[in-house]
């Protein structure tokens, strides 16, 4: 599959998962240690995602494979491969001044993605694609309880949350 995209597309559909796993840790306003825990979740949740050998199409699992061959040229691997790329994360974020710019550009992403795939993929492997994304963004979401006093009123997935979720699925042209 790599052969039908160019370096720049390649590029843009490798750093996908960790766009989903930013718009949502950026979604909500919470505290820095909340904030942390669902950064290395979302970083944990990908890197289970490079593990699975069940994912739908042709163009996740080449992606899958990709990513998984970076990874490899790390001297790093478990936890200290997971700081790092929270890190990398951070790193990031840091280049916006407001969460709202982040979360656009990772949306802004999205749609190039979707850009791409129309033009080089059929659209089931699109879809594929596109579901495995959103896969990965909705448990990234699901990690932390929002809301509510000590647990009482809480949910699984934040207004915000879910918010973010519907701007990425309209971003890659997917049903809200």
């Amino acid at each position: 599959m790599r052969q039908y995209f160019s370096d720049e597309e390649w590029s843009t559909l490798l750093k996908a998962p960790m766009d989903a796993v930013m718009a949502i840790c950026l979604a909500d306003n919470v505290d820095p240690i909340s904030f942390l825990q669902e950064l290395k979740a979302g970083v944990t949740i990908v890197g289970e995602e490079l593990k699975r050998l069940d994912v739908a199409g042709d163009l996740a699992p080449a992606l899958i494979a990709s990513l998984s061959e970076i990874d490899s040229q790390e001297p790093l691997s478990g936890e200290q491969l997971i700081l790092k790329k929270q890190f990398e994360m951070l790193g990031l974020m840091q280049t916006f001044k407001k969460a709202k710019e982040a979360r656009d550009y990772a949306v802004g992403n999205f749609q190039k993605v979707a850009t791409i795939l129309e033009t080089k993929v059929t659209g089931a492997q699109a879809t594929d694609f596109k579901t495995w994304l959103m896969s990965i963004a909705q448990k990234v979401a699901e990690v932390q309880r929002e809301g509510g006093v000590m647990g009482i009123g809480s949910s699984r997935i934040s207004e915000r949350e879910r918010d973010v979720l519907n701007k990425l699925a309209e971003a890659l042209g997917l049903p809200v």
